[in-house]
């Protein structure tokens, strides 16, 4: 049976820059987590409701970054998100298959410390319309 992980969460905040690029780069925290893997190209953002939106996810040896390109604006877009807000990720996967970025509950939310929430606003499963 795979072993699964779901301890690694990453803050993602919308900006004016990272949805016209349709790219998001992810904290150089996300290389520890199983759930990656350098060859891997795809990923999934999931919402609050399940829905899903298949996206690129590269990894870029000089920045020693992965990020998730073609399809972030789309995410955005059709979860009405506005710029500077927050999303906390949780990636789900056994560093085999596709992996999940699964918007994190709001319990999870409520650990972000207060200096980065001034004057944003942070879309969870609890919060996102």
């Amino acid at each position: 049976m795979s072993s699964f992980s779901f301890d690694y969460c990453f803050l993602a905040e919308v900006t004016a820059s990272n949805l016209q690029e349709d790219k998001l780069y992810l904290p150089v925290g996300a290389t520890s987590s199983t759930a990656l893997n350098k060859q891997c190209q795809e990923t999934i953002l999931v919402n609050k409701e399940g829905n899903s939106w298949n996206v690129s996810l590269r990894f870029t040896e000089s920045g020693g970054k992965y990020y998730i390109t073609r399809g972030w604006r789309k995410f955005c877009l059709d979860n009405n998100c506005e710029i500077r807000d927050l999303f906390v990720f949780n990636v789900v996967g056994d560093g085999k298959t596709t992996p999940l970025m699964c918007v994190c509950p709001k319990e999870k939310s409520a650990q972000i410390p207060s200096k980065y929430l001034k004057g944003k606003r942070v879309v969870s499963l609890l919060t996102m319309n």
